[in-house]
């Protein structure tokens, strides 16, 4: 006789889990937003719950993106930053995880005149108050916007070596990918890997394996974020 699903989703819960891909925005939830949203309500972004819920509710990938642009504005200071590392450690308990690897967008922060200094000082005290407040290891990937071209990549390359927090344990690319070939980050990724950080780069969600391949080759990498279209490639599955 199989379990009742009460007594599976039960176990489930109940398990110890790792969570390896998770991004440090794009996973703010309602209550860290709303938060957020009350120190600047300038920003248009929802102030009350309900609201800030329905804003929230998702609808599609074109949708996601207009929140998470919202979202990162709402991001102005070492404190928001530090919300947000706390906050995701608070939404990770709830569902028992105790290790997570979190993807960071350092050049977003500094875009908007946040000082590299406190982006590093805040992702260390998020990162110390997530294990003392909810038991929650966090280790940090940080990873290049890829719409916004090479020179992002050398920029995040630069301050990953000179400013990177306790817990740094690869780097990463991230954004859309067509348009944006995984090679022409390889310089940035070749500083971060002879400083000894593995390459984790996305490749292959919304591309095809040839993305995947140019993010082996070209970038080192050592994990592929999504990958999905590996699968169309017969030698890059037996290859992975």
């Amino acid at each position: 006789m199989s379990e009742p699903a009460s007594d599976v989703s039960a176990f489930i819960a109940a398990l110890p889990k790792a969570e390896l891909h998770v991004h440090l925005v794009g996973s703010a939830s309602v209550p860290t937003v709303l938060e957020l949203a009350r120190r600047s309500p300038d920003k248009g972004v929802p102030t009350e719950q309900a609201e800030l819920e329905r804003f929230y509710t998702f609808t599609d990938f074109a949708h996601f993106i207009e929140v998470y642009i919202a979202v990162n504005a709402l991001v102005t200071t070492g404190e928001d930053v530090e919300s947000l590392v706390v906050g995701l450690a608070r939404d990770l308990a709830a569902n028992n995880v105790r290790y997570a690897e979190v993807t960071v967008t350092p050049y977003s922060h500094l875009l908007v005149g946040i000082a590299a200094q406190d982006v590093t000082a805040a992702l260390e005290n998020g990162r110390r108050r997530a294990t003392q407040e909810h038991g929650v290891l966090l280790n940090y990937v940080f990873d290049i916007p890829g719409e916004l071209g090479p020179e992002a990549g050398m920029e995040t390359a630069r301050w990953v070596l000179a400013h990177a927090p306790s817990g740094t344990v690869a780097f990463g690319l991230g954004g859309p990918e067509i348009g944006f070939p995984r090679e022409v980050f390889a310089e940035s990724f070749d500083m971060v890997r002879a400083a000894g950080l593995p390459a984790v780069p996305h490749a292959g969600e919304t591309t095809g394996p040839e993305s995947v391949w140019a993010a082996i080759r070209r970038l080192g990498a050592r994990r592929i974020g999504h990958g999905i279209n590996a699968a169309a490639d017969e030698r890059l599955m037996a290859h992975l």
